[in-house]
């Protein structure tokens, strides 16, 4: 009896150790993901200055610490979008680049006319920064499937605080 509660209690930690892995495992590739996105973003030298599937704009606000908080909002899909992953990119002295799609395992969907989020569907998502500049450009490399097609767009937005 007393071999078996050892055995049990092995059993147990060994099977806890090995959850921990694996969380640890996809944790590395959410990581890998968002490191991808960032060389995208940061690489390329084609961006368009609007999105013909849906709707993409900057919304910039001073913030009371002299710091400027801009949000990416991409909303109003003409088609289904379905797995949105993003990223938005200011300079190199920002260490806070907003992402959403990329460091988590949640789903995020856009179709025309329909939100339900249990299923992943929203009316529109943001993507959240600060910077010191007053005048910038927001870099937006984004990803979507739409019919099984991965769709990729780069977009490049002008922000202006002053």
């Amino acid at each position: 009896m007393k071999r078996f509660f050892v055995f049990l209690i092995l059993f147990l930690i060994l099977t806890g150790c090995q959850n921990t892995q694996n969380q640890d495992t996809v944790s590395k590739q959410l990581y890998n993901q968002y490191r991808q996105y960032y060389q995208l973003v940061t690489s390329s030298h084609n961006f368009q200055t609007e999105c013909e599937e849906c709707s993409i704009q900057l919304v910039v606000n001073k913030t009371s610490n002299d710091q400027i908080r801009y949000d990416v909002i991409i909303n109003a899909p003409q088609i289904e979008m379905d797995n949105i992953k993003a990223i938005a990119y200011v300079d190199k002295k920002n260490k806070d680049i907003p992402s959403i799609g990329l460091l988590e395992e949640n789903s995020f969907s856009l179709k025309p006319n329909y939100v339900n989020k249990e299923e992943g569907f929203y009316k529109g998502i943001n993507l959240s920064g600060l910077t010191t500049k007053t005048k910038f450009k927001v870099k937006i490399y984004f990803t979507y499937e739409n019919n099984g097609i991965l769709e990729e767009r780069y977009v490049i937005l002008n922000g202006n605080a002053s």
